[in-house]
This record gives C-alpha cells, structure tokens and sequence, in this order.
C-alpha cells in the first residue's frame, strides 16, 4: 500500500488554521448589537421627556378652583352695629333766662338744652320739667298745674343738640318757706324728667339761687320778704349730675 505523501494533511490543506480558531463573542455582540439600539433608545427617552413635559403644562393650564371666602362685614355695618349697642347719653345745661316775684305768684323763665353724645339719633324725646322746693317735713303738698310743664323733642341727632324754653309758676300760698332767722327763704328746685323708647327713663335735678358773694359756685337762696318785683342773676346749677 502505497504511503501518503510528505508534507501538510489533507484535512490541514482544505480548512485554514484561522478558521478553526474560536472567535470572542463579545466582539461579535458589541459590533452587531448595540449601534442598531442607540436609536431606539434615544428616541424612547425623547418620548418620556415629552410625555412629562406635556402633563406638567397640562397641569399648570388647568383652572384653579377659588376658595369662597367668609363675607366680611361692612365697615358701616359694623359702625351702625357698634352704636346700636352702645347706651344713649344725654346731657343737660339749665339757664335761668327771668324770675319774677309778685303779690300772689312766684315764676321762673328758663331755657333747657339737652345734648346727645352718643352716635345714634334720639327720638321722641318727652321732657318733663317741675317747680318744687325742699320740705322740712316728709309730707307731699300737692303743686299748682303751672308749676309743671311738658314738651317733647322729636328728634336729637347724633352728637347734636335741642333746647327747649318755658316758664314756671308757682302760688305763694303754696310755697313752705324756709326761715333763716325770721328771714323767709325760698330755694327753687328744677326736676328734669327725660323719658324716651330709646333709653330708661332719667331724672336730673337743679337747684337755683343768687351766686354766692364770699363762696365762689355756691348758691343762696332767694328771700320773699322784699318788694314785688323781677329777680335778676338766678344761676341753676345740677345737683344730681352724672
């Protein structure tokens, strides 16, 4: 049998020596897969920007709902409020503006001003005004009709004010003189009487008399055993003034 022939195999002739070396499979998958999936990633990552761009504008597009806030009060709701509650006051300023002294009658001319201080008007306003004097005894003698007189102010506004003018008439016979000796003495007494829908009913009381020569604000009392005649420079001053 004759012998194969010197020099490289058969098998080495038809298959090259590189052929049968293995080849790195990292190379292959780098080089084949991942150029071909840059694109799709980077499109997908342009998609969820987009997405998330889009639903933040949505978001800031979107209406907010307002809060409906408590009603606040007006300032002249509150105002009218504030003076409705608070109390009405009133001040009143006495002049004697004549007296006179005659055989029979003693009358007084005064005018009365009434102040309103609070922030609400007053209305019907019935004043009442009576010539009294101080008794030494506890009984009540009744008074002639002419030492009473009634008048109303319909309405005093606001920090404003309404005066009224009258005259009071009081007998002598109904007159208990005081005696300062065997001096008789007369001290007149003003009893205001304020009543009105608005506020409680109120009593202010004036005494009257001639200013007082030695004691400054001090009164003294009109003397009845001089000449008939006008009594000048009667002062009225309050004796239970708030």
């Amino acid at each position: 049998m004759p012998s194969s022939p010197a020099g490289p195999g058969f098998g080495d002739s038809l298959i090259p020596p590189e052929a049968n070396a293995p080849v790195a499979p990292s190379s292959a998958l780098g080089a084949s897969i991942w150029p071909g999936l840059w694109p799709w990633l980077a499109g997908a990552l342009a998609v969820i920007v987009a997405l998330i761009a889009a639903r933040i504008l949505r978001r800031r597009r979107q209406p907010k709902v307002p809060r409906l806030a408590a009603p606040a009060k007006r300032p002249a709701a509150d105002a009218a409020e504030q003076a409705a509650a608070t109390p009405l006051r009133l001040d009143c300023q006495l002049d004697i503006t004549g007296a006179a002294r005659s055989v029979m009658m003693f009358s007084i001319d005064y005018r009365l001003e009434v102040a309103n201080r609070a922030d609400r008007a007053v209305r019907d306003l019935a004043i009442t005004i009576r010539l009294d004097q101080p008794r030494q005894d506890s009984t009540d003698a009744s008074l002639a009709d002419t030492a009473e007189e009634r008048q109303t102010i319909p309405r005093i506004g606001p920090q404003q004010s309404r005066s009224i003018t009258g005259t009071l008439r009081l007998p002598l016979a109904a007159i208990a003189p005081l005696r300062q000796g065997s001096a008789p003495l007369l001290i007149p007494l003003l009893h205001v009487t304020l009543e009105s829908p608005d506020r409680e009913t109120e009593q202010r009381t004036f005494v009257v008399g001639t200013p007082s020569p030695v004691t400054m604000g001090r009164l003294q009392p009109i003397r009845l055993d001089v000449a008939p005649g006008g009594i000048a420079g009667l002062k009225a001053q309050p004796v239970n003034a708030p």
